[in-house]
């Protein structure tokens, strides 16, 4: 009996102790009720163990509205107290109480009231229903009471980190902020930009407004350094390189950057300067132009590509060595041509040119249309582009071959 009565006394202990640590190292938080208006004051209480930070978020973009660090008493009891004011955003927030063990998170709605609604705010810029990642624009906005411009009011906006920032006064009721940049990894989405301003003087009138545009992905432009000219010599590896950059010309410091040529992947490396290269081996190449597809792609998923036909030196010699029979002939007649009647020899020379360079530009289109439609491997506006310039040639080109067969006709 007594080993049962002092195993209960330990059992009791036990529990006591269990009970005491979970109570003094537990962190609670709490707010009176589930719905405030701008005007109100936000009572938050609570228990916290030691030195408490409170963090005030707007939910929607993370807009941050205040951080404040809180002392609670000697029995670990605090109470925090912040007024809403008319630039607080409405909508959806949330405290987030951190302390030296524990961290809490609390959701509330924040409301607008008729205070915060007399000025009107009207968007100048941002004016686009979208912006690519690495973009820049400028928020500009004018503030008006019943028409007349308010020329004393503070205005605020939360750029795409959830940063507060305030917007300078340009004249005749218009506040401006210059260069915001959407980040290279802002989540692809639809994006709110919340303006807020409240009117100098005693009345403090408050109004707000919202802007909507989506973000989409950066566009990676990729500029060929090597080779210089659309041309390399037949049977010579070609040394590509190549330097990936954001729309707004910053060099891309981490990205993946490959080729496709012949249906084949290759890896490009990048050196210490940034620029991605490769060497590409020609010995087995067997055709009129060498078509190659470059796409570079960051850690952010943004994309890019290009289209390359390069024409290689000295292959119309290797080409002619492997059909030498259909060429003979040809070559034959030429030469007969040239001798007999100059001026009828050098315009069937040129047909044959012409018609040479229109077989190459429809071998080009044949190919750029099977990697877009396809394969899926280029972006439309690249492939809009480039079906452009070899429709261009290719009409060049049939105007060209018309002319001389008039001159024919003629004669």
């Amino acid at each position: 009996m007594i080993c049962g009565s002092e195993f209960m006394k330990k059992l009791m202990v036990l529990v006591f102790l269990v009970f005491f640590f979970s109570f003094c190292f537990s962190l609670s938080l709490s707010v009176e009720k589930g719905s405030f208006s701008k005007g109100e004051f936000i009572d938050v209480n609570g228990f916290s163990s030691g030195k408490l930070s409170l963090f005030f978020i707007g939910i929607s973009g993370n807009k941050e509205i205040l951080y404040s660090e809180v002392q609670p008493d000697v029995n670990g009891f605090f109470s925090f107290n912040h007024f809403i004011s008319c630039t607080a955003p409405a909508g959806e927030w949330k405290i987030i109480a951190v302390d030296e063990l524990e961290e809490k998170e609390i959701r509330f709605s924040v409301n607008s009231s008729v205070e915060c609604e007399y000025l009107r705010v009207d968007f100048i810029n941002p004016s686009s229903s979208s912006y690519f990642r690495t973009q820049k624009f400028d928020v500009r906005v004018k503030v008006t009471d019943a028409g007349k411009a308010v020329d004393n009011a503070e205005v605020f906006f939360w750029d795409f980190q959830g940063k507060k920032k305030r917007l300078y006064f340009e004249g005749n009721g218009i506040y401006f902020f210059e260069e915001v940049m959407v980040p290279v990894n802002a989540e692809i989405k639809k994006w709110n930009l919340m303006v807020t301003a409240v009117s100098g003087g005693k009345e403090k009138d408050g109004g707000s407004n919202i802007v909507f545009f989506d973000v989409k992905t950066a566009p990676i432009k990729i500029e060929v350094i090597s080779p210089t000219i659309k041309e390399f010599d037949f049977g010579k590896p070609l040394n590509l390189k190549v330097l990936p950059k954001y729309p707004d010309d910053s060099i891309i410091s981490e990205a993946g950057l490959w080729i496709e040529i012949n249906d084949e992947r290759i890896n490009l490396e990048q050196d210490s300067s940034g620029v991605f290269y490769a060497i590409v081996p020609t010995e087995d190449f067997n055709a009129e132009v060498l078509y190659i597809n470059i796409f570079a792609q960051d850690s952010y998923g943004n994309l890019g590509n290009i289209s390359l036909d390069l024409e290689p030196k000295g292959h119309l010699y290797f080409y002619i060595a492997q059909n030498a029979i259909v060429y003979i002939f040809p070559a034959l007649f030429i030469f007969y041509v040239v001798f007999v009647s100059f001026k009828e020899g050098r315009t069937f020379v040129n047909r044959i040119i012409l018609k040479r360079k229109r077989k190459k530009i429809l071998i080009l289109m044949k190919k750029l249309q099977d990697d877009y439609f396809n394969k899926q491997m280029i972006s439309r506006e690249v492939y809009l582009e480039q079906y452009e310039d070899y429709k261009n040639n290719l009409d060049q080109l049939e105007n060209k071959m018309t002319e001389l067969k008039k001159k024919q006709e003629l004669k």
